[in-house]
């Protein structure tokens, strides 16, 4: 019996995830949440897309910090996720398939943002879709976890940014909204009505101004689920996310 999932690295040193015995169906490249690049989440989550016909990198945005230590997001440069698409979408060009990002909680506030950075540059990087579980509509301010602990969750700076674009900040700080322009590409959000983290309203508000914007996202509210969906409710939101690369990333051109 053989490994159905071997994996590589790209050159800057994130893990991907490779399918076996036949061709890939797409490449996705995934962001974790505030719970760090090295808990685990996202590699499961490349693990489960490998396994189903997938390339999935896990883009760890927070490498600097300690080993099993949750990650500060502070000034991250948005420059490393735009690196890693670039590498995957070369790998997988002779395969004809595209790229998309996956962005879980304050990664799908990454993956909306780069994504429309990435738009208004008109970079080669730009995703061909992309999937937010739990998204803000707005960016938020840096997470800081020494202060998180002590009960001042954004560093008592409202005004930090977490994220960077090109060496500045004034496309990334804090209370940017998301969604506020036409996408040329499609949008899933997924959504937990009774999430205890994001508010729910905050992906209604994003699903608003994305219609009103001229491209509605398709978007999936998940009745009495919380931040991290339940068994039942996990295995929907695969089912509706294999469906949405598969709809949007196969035999695509690259």
């Amino acid at each position: 019996m053989t490994l159905s999932i071997r994996q590589s690295a790209s050159p800057a040193g994130d893990t991907v995830y490779w399918p076996q015995g036949r061709p890939p169906r797409g490449g996705v490249v995934c962001l974790h949440g505030s719970e760090g690049g090295f808990a685990g989440w996202n590699d499961l989550n490349c693990a489960l897309l490998a396994a189903n016909g997938f390339v999935a990198l896990a883009h760890n945005y927070s490498r600097s910090a300690d080993w099993l230590v949750h990650p500060d997001i502070d000034d991250v440069p948005l420059e490393g996720a735009e690196t890693a698409m670039l590498y995957l979408k070369a790998e997988l060009a002779p395969y004809r398939c595209g790229v998309a990002l996956l962005g879980h909680s304050r990664g799908a506030e990454c993956a909306l943002l780069l994504a429309q950075l990435l738009a208004e540059a008109d970079s080669p990087a730009l995703p061909h879709a992309v999937a937010a579980h739990s998204p803000p509509d707005k960016t938020w301010p840096a997470f800081i976890v020494s202060d998180f602990q002590t009960g001042r969750p954004w560093a008592g700076d409202e005004n930090r940014s977490a994220w960077s674009w090109r060496g500045a900040h004034d496309r990334t700080k804090p209370g940017t909204l998301l969604g506020a322009t036409a996408a040329s590409y499609p949008v899933l959000i997924s959504q937990g009505t009774e999430d205890e983290v994001w508010s729910a309203d905050m992906a209604r508000r994003l699903v608003v101004r994305m219609t009103d914007a001229g491209r509605p996202p398709e978007a999936h509210f998940f009745d009495g689920e919380g931040h991290v969906f339940r068994t039942d409710a996990r295995n929907r939101e695969w089912d509706l996310l294999f469906d949405f690369f598969d709809r949007h990333l196969s035999s695509s051109g690259g």
